[in-house]
């Protein structure tokens, strides 16, 4: 069984920017923990119940939707002036958390699944890992696929030789051609 008060503490101590860590149940009521000393608060009283029972009512919409998306692991919702990060604990208890904006939320989840069921949450990390280690497979496999090619022709087939017919002959024969004899006269030289 897990202490909730001493998780609420170590949730509290985990960043000086960490200003509320509670456990509430389903009516809203909360069962341990509950703001950090000396800290001043945002909401009054009241309000503090009602946005307890407004996360509790997200998770109940969430958990309409399971059979699709799985189970919630955990619910950030940045406002201006906080963040609250919700972690259901299971069917009936809910870890709030309230932290300055700029938090490593992530960090907090881990911690609180960690301390919650170290088993289980090693159990999911390994899953976790296993799957990506099967993404990066299936990758692989993926450019291993090759387009499979024609084999390559063979060098030994014969090539087909082209037989040239021999150049022609010119079957006319030159004509000769007879020059007419100039028509200059010889003029005889006269002494």
């Amino acid at each position: 069984m897990i202490d909730y008060s001493e998780l609420s503490k170590q949730v509290l101590n985990l960043y000086p920017q960490v200003k509320f860590a509670g456990i509430v149940n389903t009516k809203g009521e909360l069962v341990a923990g509950g703001p950090k000393n000396n800290v001043e608060q945002i909401l009054t009283k009241d309000e503090s119940k009602m946005s307890m029972h407004y996360a509790i009512q997200k998770r109940e919409l969430y958990t309409n939707l399971a059979y699709k998306i799985g189970k919630e692991r955990s619910a950030i919702t940045e406002f201006e002036k906080a963040a609250l990060v919700s972690i259901p604990l299971n069917s009936n208890e809910l870890f709030l958390i309230r932290t300055e904006i700029g938090v490593d939320y992530q960090k907090i989840v881990n911690f609180v699944y960690s301390k919650i069921d170290s088993k289980n949450h090693i159990r999911e990390e390994i899953k976790s890992i296993q799957e990506e280690i099967a993404k990066l497979k299936n990758l692989k496999q993926i450019k291993k696929k090759t387009v499979k090619r024609k084999p390559a022709r063979k060098s030994a087939t014969k090539k087909k030789t082209v037989k040239r017919k021999p150049a022609r002959k010119s079957a006319t024969k030159k004509k000769t051609v007879k020059r007419k004899k100039s028509s200059k006269r010889k003029i005889s030289k006269q002494r």
